[in-house]
């Protein structure tokens, strides 16, 4: 053997470290897969966090009417009031069918179908009738608790 050519040879070495950039491909897919949860979770929390204030801003509007409306003195002007926030709830809640043109005993069953709350039917029904008599007897306190549970449930 040459002893030339073994002074040649190196010796053993370990090879260079794994450097941290570019990440493998899966590093990628769970980057991606992580950022489309956190846009999905963004959206749901903003679309709640819109209801929310949309919730709380309708039941502002039930308190500025029970503040500034007498019923026993108005009492058109706080049904029709109180049945306008009615259909503007149903108008978002039920966007396939025809609210804005229901009227009367077809509007309050509507309503009773569709809001989960026990004797709706009977204080509902000054709906129907109330703006058509000349004075309309009804609890302003049970509609106004009933107009509450609506916005809280379809809202």
């Amino acid at each position: 053997m040459n002893p030339d050519l073994l002074a040649q040879l190196r010796d053993i070495h370990s090879a260079p470290a794994v450097g941290w950039w570019p990440p493998a491909p899966g590093w990628w897919v769970l980057v991606l897969l992580a950022l489309a949860g956190f846009i999905w979770l963004g959206r749901r929390l903003l679309a709640a966090y819109r209801v929310h204030q949309r919730r709380k801003q309708m039941l502002t509007w039930i308190d500025h009417l029970n503040a500034t409306v007498d019923p026993r003195k108005d009492p058109h002007s706080y049904l029709s009031t109180l049945n306008r926030v009615f259909k503007l709830v149903a108008l978002r809640a039920f966007p396939g069918r025809q609210c804005a043109a229901m009227a009367g005993h077809e509007w309050t069953e509507f309503l009773q179908k569709n809001i989960k709350a026990e004797q709706s039917g009977k204080v509902l029904s000054v709906l129907a009738a109330g703006p058509y008599k000349p004075a309309p007897q009804f609890d302003p306190v049970a509609i106004s608790e009933l107009a509450r549970v609506w916005i809280k449930q379809h809202g």
